[in-house]
């Protein structure tokens, strides 16, 4: 009984010792991904809904820079808003039903009123329609622990939607 006592003392300890370190998250000078390109985006630019008035026919060819437009637009209106309703309306139009559903893209009754806004991000292309996209904010003004999504992109019916998000270092 003693071990453990002095055992869960110990991994407290540490972990307590732990969080008082340094709180400043560096980012790295170069990430060089083993088969990957990276795409830097500015925190100044806009999210832009899709175009949906003009119908264009379906091509048989994946449109990288269409796909990667959609990751950017997803991102910015999923991280930049000012309440909950407003993220969720803006958000639904980049993502297939599955992805809205998964993400629970819907009006609410009590629409919770927060900031939030992207300060950086880099969106990487895997192979086709994947991407791993690495994602700071702040919400409430204070600054939250840089996100990884890996996000998915379908075209479907000429429209390109994000097809799966997932958050690998939250499971």
């Amino acid at each position: 009984m003693k071990k453990v006592n002095i055992w869960l003392l110990g991994v407290t300890s540490l972990l307590w010792l732990s969080a008082c370190g340094n709180s400043q998250i560096e980012k790295p000078d170069k990430i060089i991904p083993s088969s990957s390109k990276e795409i830097k985006q500015s925190s100044e630019e806009k999210v832009s809904p899709p175009q949906s008035s003009e119908k264009k026919p379906v091509s048989e060819e994946f449109d990288s820079d269409k796909a990667k437009a959609v990751v950017k637009d997803f991102l910015y209106s999923y991280y930049n808003y000012e309440s909950e309703n407003k993220r969720n309306e803006a958000t639904k139009v980049f993502c297939s039903p599955e992805v809205q559903k998964k993400l629970y893209l819907v009006k609410v009754d009590k629409d919770i009123k927060m900031r939030s806004s992207v300060t950086s991000s880099d969106i990487y292309e895997g192979g086709e329609g994947e991407y791993m996209v690495l994602v700071s904010y702040e919400l409430n003004g204070n600054s939250v622990t840089p996100q990884v999504l890996k996000i998915s992109v379908q075209e479907e019916a000429g429209t390109y939607l994000v097809s799966a998000v997932d958050f690998p270092l939250m499971n």
